[in-house]
């Protein structure tokens, strides 16, 4: 009997052909029951451990806990510390880089305890705070973490604190270790009646280095692996496929095949991003269609597929549905980004298919600003995926790249974020938590200066910070904002002129991600890019900004958003995130308003502009002037040739505007600026020059202070010598530039044209002679 299951997670983003094929039959099975459930989870290695780890937590201010993949360290250790009473004194605070494993462990950890979600357990993410007073288990990002230190700097309504996932080392966690070192490890704060515990868990890292940051703190490893996992290179692509998408396909062909080839149980795939698993998704469903489940299955057992997308920006309630066991004789393949190979425990998986890619948001100097680039995985990464397979059963994870492309093409370890992003916004917090020398602060791998100083320059810019390095009254209103310095700036503008009513949703809707439904089939794309062009034209045209205010006053006040979104191609989850949003960031602006120090502005300009004066003064580093044709050049300095993204409403109509503003880069072959709107150089002119008249090293004179004479000499000679080296390098480029083959050429050309001028009219050489 031919059995196919599709179940799009969310069904407002999948093609109408994906959910009218689905057998009923299958998805009307009931689900698994709660014990049954339970049965399908196996003893975990930490509960061997439990008693030692409460101990160790009791003797020590901080630990490191290691141990591989599934050995129960994120839902397991904060119960054990529950339990042994470390809650009486503070909350369990737990952090974890992604706000979809926050959300999901929390869940998870409170159906264990058998409690509703944020009463004893809760999470908070940007946001969204699930708690409450009677919270005690914390689940949060390590954003969320870093913002209560600004509050709270000894963090007293924390007993006990667990930096998840170290291994990742987001840019939020690496600063949580500096910052526990330096507050919290130094000396006890008088202000705490007990001391703060700290754990470190990780499955993989360098556990010996970071034991010793932390002055050579105790590491208690969780023994052995739950199942034994088989890893096989399949050679599909190697290292000249590093930077083609020729992955995506060869992953939905080794998923089907394993499918069809191997024994019951789920799959896990991984790529890098939602427009890829939706593709997969559609390529799966539209293969499996047509498989004889009695002739062409190796397992009979197995009688059908049921496909789940699973990327950041779904909801908890799609998330939900990830995680329940499937029907009987089903099989789950479930196809994930990186989010699945982190703190999130998909129950059943026995296969895992590796494409070798992920998404990774690096700074880019072409476009001088961090744009998400797909790049290989780690070898650590790799080894993180393929546990996600020995979790239930002896497990097989395929890497569909080669052993060559394992060698030659991925690193052992990623690089830390902090070492290859901007470090505007965690510069800022360091700031208002009064450690001024950001250069010397203890990072675990210190970035690179010049990284810290472009990050001073941007503060700067923005007023954020004075020229002596000091956070600014501006700067203590941005740090409330959990936005962008660029974005939170404009809010604030809107604020003081009383205007908030036109950026607030705007801001909002910029939080949020995939307001805009896109398709991997490009028929269907071009009738949501057409739905997409007629809402721009409702708003007025000409103007990404507005068209999104639009989106965001019509869902508010129509009785069936849900309905007109689907509509207009447009994903309502996305924009209900965004009401939720605008509401908190409505509640910081009516704090800071009661402020009295808060400034109150007055502007004569048009209501009609005031959205994009406001934007200006946030966003006016992302400003770019027409160049040649349909180009435009950005005024940041770094002088990039950017084209309008096709899906702005200024594409096709670049000639019409002199100057642009935009909000974020999309990185290809060309440099491709995205939520664009024309604007006034008389609205940026007194702006513009802020982002060149400041030397960023004069920005970090307050660091310079705390240093020691002899350190500041030898910090004055190393500048004096690259001085001397960057004067050198100009001069020789200058040189260079001089005696290349096309200055000569045009030199030459020059002199036999005043030659032949001579030749032409001989008074020419009388006045010369004379």
């Amino acid at each position: 009997m031919l059995r196919m299951c599709y179940e799009a997670a969310v069904t407002d983003i999948m093609p109408p052909h994906m959910l009218q094929n689905i057998d009923m039959e299958s998805k009307g099975r009931p689900m698994k029951s709660h014990a049954r459930e339970q049965a399908y989870l196996p003893r975990l290695p930490i509960e061997k451990c439990e008693d030692k780890l409460v101990q160790m937590t009791r003797d020590t201010s901080i630990l490191i806990v290691t141990g591989d993949t599934g050995s129960g360290k994120t839902t397991k250790l904060p119960q054990y510390l529950y339990k042994a009473g470390f809650a009486k004194h503070g909350i369990i605070g737990i952090t974890q880089p992604r706000r979809v494993a926050t959300i999901s462990v929390a869940q998870r950890v409170a159906e264990e305890i058998n409690c509703s979600l944020g009463s004893t357990v809760g999470y908070q993410v940007r946001f969204d705070d699930c708690t409450s007073q009677k919270t005690d288990i914390m689940y949060m990002t390590d954003g969320c973490l870093l913002r209560h230190s600004l509050t709270d700097p000894n963090l007293i309504k924390f007993s006990t604190i667990i930096l998840d996932e170290a291994h990742e080392r987001s840019l939020n966690t690496d600063i949580l270790f500096g910052v526990i070192r330096k507050q919290f490890l130094s000396k006890h704060s008088p202000k705490r009646k007990y001391p703060l515990k700290v754990i470190v868990m990780s499955a993989t890292l360098d556990i010996e280095r970071l034991s010793e940051f932390f002055n050579t703190c105790p590491v208690v490893t969780i023994p052995g692996k739950v199942f034994p996992i088989k890893e096989k290179f399949l050679n599909l692509i190697g290292p000249r496929d590093k930077d083609n998408t020729a992955y995506i396909a060869e992953t939905v062909k080794v998923t089907l095949d394993t499918h069809l080839n191997e024994p019951a149980g789920d799959i896990l795939v991984f790529l890098t991003g939602q427009w890829e698993i939706e593709k997969a998704c559609d390529m799966l469903f539209q293969k499996a269609e047509s498989i004889d489940y009695r002739n062409d299955v190796y397992d009979s057992s197995v009688e059908g597929l049921l496909i789940f997308p699973f990327y950041g920006s779904m909801t908890t309630d799609q998330q939900k549905r990830i995680f329940h066991p499937p029907p009987e004789g089903i099989r789950k393949c479930v196809v994930a980004t990186n989010i699945a190979a982190t703190s999130v425990t998909i129950e059943g998986i026995r296969y895992v298919i590796d494409s070798g890619f992920v998404k990774q948001l690096n700074h880019n100097p072409r476009a001088g600003l961090d744009v998400l680039e797909i790049v290989p995985i780690s070898k650590s990464e790799a080894v993180q995926r393929a546990g996600r397979a020995g979790r239930t059963a002896p497990g097989k994870c395929y890497r569909i790249y080669s052993k060559e492309f394992w060698d030659k093409c991925m690193p052992d370890h990623m690089i830390p974020e902090i070492k290859r992003t901007s470090l505007t916004s965690v510069i800022l917090t360091l700031k208002c938590l009064e450690v001024n020398d950001v250069i010397r602060f203890p990072y675990l791998d210190p970035p690179e200066e010049k990284f810290i100083l472009e990050a001073l320059r941007k503060l700067y810019q923005c007023s954020a910070i004075d020229r002596s390095g000091n956070v600014t009254r501006l700067g203590r209103f941005l740090i409330e904002f959990p936005l962008s310095p660029n974005l939170a700036c404009a809010v604030i503008k809107a604020t003081s002129l009383g205007c908030e009513d036109l950026l607030l949703p705007v801001a909002a809707m910029l939080s949020v991600e995939h307001v805009f439904i896109q398709s991997g089939a490009s028929r269907e794309n071009k009738d949501f890019e057409e739905s997409h062009k007629r809402l721009s034209s409702l708003a007025g045209g000409g103007n990404d900004f507005v068209t999104l205010l639009y989106i965001f006053e019509q869902c508010k006040s129509i009785d069936n958003p849900a309905s007109w979104c689907h509509k207009n191609s447009i994903h309502w989850r996305a924009v209900k995130t965004a009401f939720s949003v605008e509401k908190q960031l409505r509640d910081i602006t009516t704090k800071l308003k009661e402020m009295k120090d808060f400034p109150i502005e007055k502007s004569d300009v048009p209501r009609n502009d005031l959205m994009v004066h406001c934007l200006c003064a946030g966003f006016f580093s992302n400003v770019a002037r027409r160049s040649v044709g349909r180009t435009f050049c950005t005024m940041d300095g770094n002088g990039s040739m950017v084209h309008i993204h096709p899906s702005s409403a200024l594409f096709g109509q670049e000639t019409n505007f002199e100057w642009i503003l935009f909000h974020s880069v999309l990185v290809t072959s060309k440099i491709f600026v995205r939520t664009v709107c024309p604007i006034r150089y008389t609205w940026v002119k007194d702006l513009l020059p802020k982002l060149h008249d400041i030397d960023a090293y004069e920005l970090s004179s307050v660091a310079r202070e705390e240093v020691t004479a002899e350190e500041l000499a030898k910090w004055n000679a190393r500048e004096k010598a690259q001085q001397s080296n960057d004067s050198l390098e100009a001069s020789l480029k200058k040189m260079q530039k001089r005696n290349d083959d096309q200055s000569i050429s045009d030199a030459r050309a020059r002199f036999l044209q005043r030659r032949q001028e001579k030749c032409q009219n001989p008074n020419i050489q009388q006045v010369d002679r004379s």
